[in-house]
Protein backbone atom coordinates (compact mmCIF):
# COMPACT_ATOMS: atom_id res chain seq x y z
CA UNK A 1 0.00 0.00 0.00
CA UNK A 2 2.84 2.09 0.77
CA UNK A 3 4.63 1.30 -1.94
CA UNK A 4 1.50 2.54 -4.27
CA UNK A 5 1.27 5.72 -2.63
CA UNK A 6 4.71 6.54 -3.24
CA UNK A 7 4.61 5.43 -7.18
CA UNK A 8 1.67 7.70 -7.57
CA UNK A 9 3.43 10.60 -6.28
CA UNK A 10 6.38 10.22 -8.10
CA UNK A 11 4.12 9.52 -11.00
CA UNK A 12 2.13 13.03 -10.65
CA UNK A 13 5.98 14.76 -10.03
CA UNK A 14 6.66 13.57 -13.45
CA UNK A 15 3.73 14.45 -15.14
CA UNK A 16 4.04 18.23 -12.97
CA UNK A 17 7.16 18.81 -14.52
CA UNK A 18 5.78 17.78 -18.02
CA UNK A 19 3.02 20.15 -17.86
CA UNK A 20 5.43 23.03 -16.70
CA UNK A 21 7.69 22.45 -19.37
CA UNK A 22 4.80 22.47 -21.56
CA UNK A 23 3.61 25.19 -20.45
CA UNK A 24 6.46 27.43 -20.19
CA UNK A 25 7.52 26.80 -23.99
CA UNK A 26 3.64 27.66 -24.89
CA UNK A 27 4.33 30.79 -23.39
CA UNK A 28 7.37 31.64 -24.94
CA UNK A 29 5.72 30.64 -28.84
CA UNK A 30 3.14 33.16 -27.85
CA UNK A 31 5.55 35.77 -26.70
CA UNK A 32 7.48 35.13 -30.01
CA UNK A 33 4.29 35.55 -31.74
CA UNK A 34 3.87 39.22 -30.42
CA UNK A 35 7.69 39.89 -30.42
CA UNK A 36 7.65 40.36 -26.63
CA UNK A 37 10.10 36.81 -25.43
CA UNK A 38 9.89 38.54 -21.94
CA UNK A 39 6.81 38.65 -21.43
CA UNK A 40 5.96 35.56 -23.12
CA UNK A 41 8.16 33.94 -20.51
CA UNK A 42 6.39 35.17 -17.27
CA UNK A 43 3.55 34.39 -19.01
CA UNK A 44 4.86 31.05 -19.29
CA UNK A 45 5.98 30.61 -15.81
CA UNK A 46 2.58 31.64 -13.98
CA UNK A 47 0.81 29.14 -16.16
CA UNK A 48 3.67 26.32 -15.38
CA UNK A 49 3.41 26.81 -11.73
CA UNK A 50 -0.39 26.91 -11.45
CA UNK A 51 -0.83 23.99 -13.85
CA UNK A 52 1.82 21.98 -12.30
CA UNK A 53 0.21 22.61 -8.86
CA UNK A 54 -3.59 21.52 -10.17
CA UNK A 55 -1.50 18.82 -11.39
CA UNK A 56 0.09 18.29 -8.04
CA UNK A 57 -2.89 18.22 -6.10
CA UNK A 58 -5.03 15.86 -8.38
CA UNK A 59 -2.26 13.54 -7.72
Amino acid sequence: MVKKIKKAKDKGKEISGYVFVGFFFLGLVGGAFYGRYDLGALAGLAMGFIASALVRMKY
